[in-house]
């Protein structure tokens, strides 16, 4: 009970007990007798003794039973986003089969318009079939996802690509490489934390030039841009680039500091709190540059290298 989730709880419970314990045992140690003032003390100190007990127990099990709704919460957004993935994957499909049955077609209406010299159709064409069938959106969602074969990367992603999506930031997601495995040495569970932050930061500060574009009608606009890359379980690269408002002064190192924040309403803890992961590991190097209006956070994990020098 000194250990668990709840051990300042119990520990006020125990405290409460003693001083009350104390109180009762001072006054009977001044008559040296069990008086009827003595035996109510006595009394009503086990009666609260039950009661804080039982205060206790049910506030365990209240805490219990919210953790539980929020975990069940967090497992239908899950649910949610993956279905929603699921759908753009089947969608992907259909418009790959609609476009293998219709690409001959294409073609042959291309072709008759080619030899009569008409290239200025052919190009007006193509840029129409482009624009209606291979540049939407919707299919670009979640671009190279596929690439991303480790269940929790690839769903905190996926999250923050659908949030992205649904607030109407622009964004380009690149991962070429296959990233399949982690090392041993890194726990996943930090590395989504440290992915999570860095997604959190950029898309924050992406809202905010959104809005105060859309308030002043400013010239700013906001984009995100973000690339995974892993040639190995030793290895694991992760970039994300976001726009920064022009009047922003931002020091790389003030910004990993406890507690500072350039947004309203933020407690700051973000940045700190990546570089107190990164002190865990030593093959894990995390650096951030600002640079013609763009905030740049790049994360490498190179096993390899640690090795060489550890030889």
């Amino acid at each position: 009970y000194l250990s668990n989730q709840n051990k300042n709880i119990f520990l006020g419970v125990l405290i409460y007990l003693y001083v009350s314990s104390a109180g009762v045992s001072f006054l009977y140690l001044l008559d040296k007798r069990i008086t009827p003032f003595t035996l109510f003390f006595t009394i009503f100190v086990i009666v609260q003794s039950v009661f804080a007990i039982g205060v206790y127990g049910e506030m365990v099990y209240v805490q219990n039973k919210l953790l539980t709704q929020r975990k069940q919460q967090e497992i239908r957004q899950k649910q949610r986003q993956l279905e929603e993935y699921a759908d753009y994957l089947e969608k992907s499909e259909d418009d790959l089969r609609a476009f293998r049955h219709d690409y001959k077609n294409i073609l042959n209406s291309l072709k008759v318009s080619a030899q009569e010299g008409n290239v200025q159709e052919v190009i007006q064409k193509l840029d129409k079939y482009t624009e209606t069938n291979l540049n939407s959106d919707a299919l670009l969602k979640y671009k190279d996802v596929n690439h991303i074969h480790i269940k929790s990367i690839k769903s905190i992603i996926i999250s923050k690509l659908t949030e992205m999506y649904n607030l109407n930031i622009p964004y380009n997601f690149e991962c070429r490489s296959g990233v399949k495995k982690l090392s041993a040495n890194i726990d996943e569970l930090d590395l989504v934390r440290i992915l999570g932050i860095a997604f959190d930061n950029a898309i924050e500060e992406s809202k905010i030039i959104k809005d105060m574009a859309e308030k002043n009608k400013s010239p700013e606009y906001e984009e995100i841009q973000i690339m995974a890359y892993s040639d190995g379980p030793d290895n694991f690269e992760f970039e994300i680039r976001n726009r920064v408002r022009k009047d922003q002064k931002i020091s790389t190192s003030k910004i990993q500091e406890q507690g500072f924040t350039t947004k309203k309403g933020h407690q700051g803890y973000g940045l700190a709190n990546i570089r107190k992961l990164e002190e865990k590991y030593p093959d894990m190097s995390v650096s951030y540059m600002v640079q013609d209006g763009w905030f740049d956070f790049y994360m490498v994990i190179d096993m390899e290298d640690g090795d060489e020098d550890n030889g």
